[in-house]
């Protein structure tokens, strides 16, 4: 016999016949119960056995899926770390960036005040010159006017005293 019954092995069991031995109909009936119980077990025990199959292959499945989950909320972490640092690194190049230009705009700026201010001055001094010239010509003219105006009254002296002095003689 095998290890385990089965329900034919059961059924077919004969026992030898004694004298003043056991119901031969009686153990037949318990026999056949016996069998019916132990085919009923062995489909039971079969059915738990697939059902235990599946039941370890979807555990493996949902262990696999975990697995890949983690990996998974891992590789997603991983990457919002990377991104936000490199958020943080391309926000930090923009600000000095930005900086570079506003350091250029304003050195442009000031430059251009300096300019402007420079200009400002030679304009001034330019001035001051154009009008210590045009004084000195203005007095020139000035000189030049009472120059005239002495010359006209000398030759009117000139011209009445010539005048006077014939109508004397």
């Amino acid at each position: 016999m095998t290890e385990r019954l089965t329900a034919m092995e059961i059924e077919n069991q004969r026992f030898g016949r004694r004298l003043r031995g056991y119901d031969p109909g009686a153990v037949d009936l318990f026999l056949r119960s016996v069998a019916e119980e132990v085919e009923r077990l062995n489909r039971e025990h079969g059915e738990m056995l697939e059902e235990t199959g599946q039941l370890r292959r979807s555990l493996a499945e949902l262990r696999s899926r975990e697995e890949t989950l983690q990996k998974t909320l891992v590789t997603a972490q991983h990457l919002t770390e990377e991104m936000k640092e490199r958020a943080v690194r391309q926000s930090e190049l923009l600000l000095q960036e930005a900086r570079m230009r506003a350091d250029a705009l304003l050195k442009e700026a000031q430059d251009r005040l300096t300019r402007m201010d420079a200009d400002i001055s030679r304009s001034k001094i330019e001035r001051d010159t154009f009008e210590r010239r045009l004084r000195g010509i203005l007095e020139q003219h000035l000189a030049l006017l009472d120059l005239r105006r002495e010359a006209n009254e000398f030759d009117n002296l000139h011209v009445l005293s010539r005048s006077v002095g014939s109508e004397a003689g």
